[in-house]
């Protein structure tokens, strides 16, 4: 049961890095059908990307998502700009396609690497007025360089800066190339350095748009990778926000509603049981809140590899939840006392945190125990269904009755 449930672990988090890269497959696969397609299906499409973005935006509003909220206004206005700005040229004021391509080439890595690496901090805040700010005077300044007098500015910016000339290989500039490479270095870099974090969606966004900046054919391809590039944002939001509301942030364990929502799933026989830490309003006012904080971050990385065919759940506070699906008191009740075992011999290492105490000798009472090993006990208490419990909030009462008969004896111990 361990091993299925570690694969099926190991199954969604692959696919939550492979899935950016189908859909640009799936991407580049609809572009090619799209040569099959009437003029009336064309003119859809070429509108899709901008009612994709419109929704991306209003989701990541709605859910404050600033990195992807603005990111959104910038593929909106980079699309527009390749489609719409060289039918708008005057004779006072030409506008050739090339030097849109070459700010386009420049601003979108720019932008996608400064976006996707600034913190949160709201779209209705002074850091969203700062953002916009910044793209707003992007704007200004490709206005200002789109001018005829400017032309040799912009054809110094496509010049090599290396001796090795990328103009056989590539159309992009060897200055973009620099740009794209350092923000996918970073993208890779906080992918990796934070396992949450959704990164992998930025890059997936970054490569399609090199390879389309790279191809340079068609407009449509533009259209397609740009719509697609707005669905793998989207995604990536739902992705996020799903994992924030069934997983606890501090512990990594399913959270409370991912547990009502698998009880609502057990079947005809099950173990349901409930884990307290012993003493754990003491632990925090003796210690601190941090350090209390990784107190609970142990106990759940013991307490997530339940053998027995167990899964845990962070309930609340210094509480937590193990589901045993299809079992009786008898099969799980070993397997909980060798859980309480686990947790009694480990020993937990006091840390020197600077904390925020309420004078100086306190603080360095605290910093005196760093280095200090304490041991963590906890109380479990376990109930199954029956004729008398027959629901699962009946079953988890009645073993959250017995986790207190647990404390009643002395603690670090399990009663049924």
């Amino acid at each position: 049961m361990k091993g299925i449930i570690y694969l099926k672990t190991t199954v969604r988090n692959v696919l939550k890095l492979v899935l950016p890269f189908l859909l640009m497959a799936a991407a580049y696969y609809f572009y090619m059908e799209t040569r099959t397609l009437a003029r009336a299906q064309l003119d859809i499409i070429e509108l899709s990307p901008y009612v994709i973005f419109a929704v991306g935006a209003v989701i990541s509003w709605k859910f404050n998502r600033s990195r992807e909220f603005f990111n959104f206004i910038v593929l909106a206005l980079a699309l527009a700009s390749i489609e719409y700005l060289p039918g708008m040229a005057k004779p006072s004021f030409p506008i050739a396609a090339n030097d849109i391509y070459t700010l386009i080439s420049l601003m979108i890595p720019l932008n996608i690497g400064l976006f996707s690496l600034f913190r949160e901090r709201g779209i209705l805040s002074l850091w969203g007025v700062l953002r916009i700010g910044m793209i707003l005077s992007q704007v200004l300044i490709a206005i200002w360089l789109l001018r005829p007098e400017q032309g040799g500015f912009l054809s110094s910016i496509t010049k090599d800066m290396l001796p090795v000339s990328l103009t056989s290989i590539t159309a992009v500039s060897q200055l973009s190339v620099s740009i794209f490479l350092t923000a996918l270095v970073l993208l890779i870099t906080r992918q990796v350095k934070y396992k949450t974090s959704q990164d992998i969606a930025f890059i997936a966004v970054l490569c399609a748009l090199f390879y389309v900046l790279h191809e340079n054919r068609d407009p449509m391809m533009y259209v397609v990778f740009f719509a697609a590039s707005g669905i793998v944002l989207v995604t990536s939001i739902i992705q996020d926000s799903y994992s924030m509301a069934f997983t606890d942030e501090l512990t990594g364990l399913p959270s409370r509603r991912a547990l009502k929502q698998d009880m609502m799933k057990l079947g005809m026989n099950y173990v349901i049981a409930m884990l307290d830490i012993d003493h754990f309003k003491k632990f925090n006012d003796t210690y601190g809140h941090d350090t209390g904080d990784e107190a609970l971050k142990l106990v759940a990385s013991v307490i997530k590899d339940v053998t027995g065919g167990g899964k845990s759940y962070r309930y609340g506070g210094e509480e937590f939840t193990i589901l045993f699906p299809g079992k009786s008191v008898q099969d799980a009740l070993p397997h909980l006392e060798q859980l309480r075992e686990q947790i009694a011999k480990r020993p937990f290492t006091l840390r020197n945190r600077k904390g925020r105490g309420k004078s100086k000798s306190r603080r360095k009472t605290r910093n005196s125990r760093a280095g200090k090993q304490i041991y963590i006990t906890v109380s479990i208490g376990l109930a199954q269904k029956s004729e008398k419990h027959k629901k699962p909030d009946a079953v988890m009462k009645s073993a959250d009755t017995a986790l207190y008969r647990a404390k009643k004896k002395g603690r670090n111990c399990v009663s049924k």
